[in-house]
């Protein structure tokens, strides 16, 4: 009966790791595919060279080449195909290593700042002017991440030369506006040629990725790690009812907003409370944020960069957001 009782149990896991690890690719795997043909459309439409001047002063002074500053741009549209973009430019030999990681880590501000649509919607009518300041703050933090990796670039990668396509664009431009019906078809039949080792790729790495980490939280792996992490609470400035935010944090973000809420409209917490405890629950909630994060960034630069990438990224935001959680005490 004992062994019957276990092998139900055990059954049920792996349906919810199955259940789960769908979902997840569901809602992701499109976007990445979508992505990386949106990236490989821009690239074979030479867009690169008319959007990378917008980031030119950024690329200039973190000594990053042209198509890095397109990426960036592109950030503000979909994180997803402005890496898909860098990876392929790496792939290609058109940026080094070094490029390739300072580039990714720049887009954090293009991608915290595109955030605002699933987020101020629930922030707003929730906490209405402390949730718009939370809001503010992840942004600093992205600023700050995003001028920090662009010094690094400065310190660490050798200086480019000042690139002169935009006199030979001015040339062949209007030759380009004569035929740029026909330039567009060609550009999505090379953009689908050129995805598809890349989304084969994406796929093959992303799917058992997705599986092994939904299996590793189905047995309780980041339960266990958030756990030994909740120690550290008590060294950040929160008050113990904060820790109810923290907690509903590890499950959404939306729980969070709505008990930060309650907690507020009671007069149990004051918005200094809020802000600095939504603040904290970000930086514990990272270990079970890794179970998506993972996925993603494995399955587009491979598991070699894609992990160096994530862990890199990850430490910096940490640590500028802890810097600003005891600033804000300080100060506020």
């Amino acid at each position: 009966m004992h062994i019957r009782y276990r092998e139900e149990a055990v059954n049920i896991q792996m349906m919810n790791v199955i259940v789960q690890s769908l979902g997840f690719l569901a809602h992701t795997l499109p976007f990445m595919i979508v992505g990386v043909i949106f990236a490989e459309f821009i690239i074979a439409l030479n867009i690169v060279d008319k959007i990378s001047f917008l980031a030119r002063p950024l690329t200039r002074f973190a000594h990053l080449s042209e198509e890095c500053g397109a990426s960036f741009m592109t950030a503000f549209i979909s994180p997803t195909s402005a890496n898909a973009m860098l990876a392929a430019f790496y792939s290609e030999g058109r940026i080094e290593k070094k490029e390739l990681f300072i580039a990714s880590m720049m887009t954090s501000f293009p991608a915290i700042v595109m955030h605002w649509r699933p987020m101020l919607p629930v922030l707003l009518p929730l906490l209405g002017w402390v949730g718009a300041f939370y809001f503010c703050m992840l942004v600093i933090v992205g600023l700050l991440k995003t001028l920090l990796i662009m010094l690094a670039g400065r310190i660490l990668l050798e200086e480019k030369g000042i690139d002169n396509r935009e006199d030979r664009d001015g040339v062949r431009e209007g030759k380009r506006s004569k035929d740029i019906k026909i330039r567009i078809k060609e550009a999505i039949r090379e953009s689908l040629q050129s995805s598809f080792p890349v989304i084969k790729r994406i796929v093959l790495m992303t799917v058992p990725t997705t599986f092994i980490v939904f299996t590793l939280s189905e047995l309780g792996i980041f339960d266990i790690l958030a756990q030994h992490l909740w120690v550290i609470n008590a060294y950040f400035p929160i008050p113990a009812e904060g820790l109810s935010i923290v907690a509903a944090h590890l499950v959404s973000f939306v729980a969070s907003a709505t008990v930060a809420s309650s907690l507020l409209l009671s007069g149990i917490i004051s918005a200094k409370d809020v802000v600095l405890t939504m603040l904290v629950a970000d930086v514990i909630s990272t270990i079970t944020v890794m179970r998506w994060l993972i996925p993603y960034y494995i399955g587009i630069f491979g598991t070699r960069i894609g992990t160096e990438i994530m862990l890199i990224a990850t430490s910096i935001r940490i640590s500028i957001m802890i810097a600003i959680i005891f600033l804000l005490h300080l100060l506020w």
